[in-house]
């Protein structure tokens, strides 16, 4: 990379970064490149530094801080007894129903989230005795049924898995 392209690059990430969605603390701040129904991008920013570019197959048009109301986009730092550097959690719509958890382990430097699953109508999150668990629907395998009446079974998901 030429020295002019690298300063161009520099400077593009901190003035992005002055215009960031969210400023926690001096240490994490992310701002949505882009957003819209089937993809979405978003930059994250460790202490006023670029940490990476991550796309998303969900809509984070609508994305802020804190729990999220129907229909919208959220973005939350967590920490949970396994992971004291923190996660970063995403939630998102998917499409016309179908709903999107993604998680960010800030302790990886990869661009890739470290855990993300699509629920058919719900996915979320909740922090029980200090851990991360996630909550999706999913079809039933035996479709409806007594069992299954509503064709839809809820699965409960430790993260990171014990």
């Amino acid at each position: 990379m030429t020295n002019y392209r690298y300063l161009a690059v520099l400077i593009s990430a901190f003035c992005l970064n002055l215009n960031a969605d969210h400023k926690p603390d001096a240490d994490w701040s992310w701002h949505i490149l882009s957003g819209g129904i089937s993809e979405s991008r978003m930059s994250l920013y460790r202490r006023d530094l670029p940490f990476g570019i991550y796309n998303f197959s969900c809509d984070l048009t609508d994305a802020s801080e804190g729990n999220s109301k129907e229909g919208n986009a959220s973005l939350n730092l967590v920490k949970i007894d396994s992971r004291p550097a923190g996660l970063l959690v995403i939630t998102c719509n998917v499409g016309a129903h179908s709903q999107q958890v993604n998680i960010i382990d800030l302790s990886s430097t990869s661009n890739l989230p470290a855990f993300s699953i699509t629920g058919s109508y719900i996915a979320d999150w909740d922090i029980q005795d200090g851990e991360l668990w996630i909550r999706y629907d999913q079809p039933c395998a035996t479709g409806i049924s007594v069992e299954c009446p509503d064709g839809f079974e809820t699965i409960f998901v430790q993260y990171p898995s014990p």
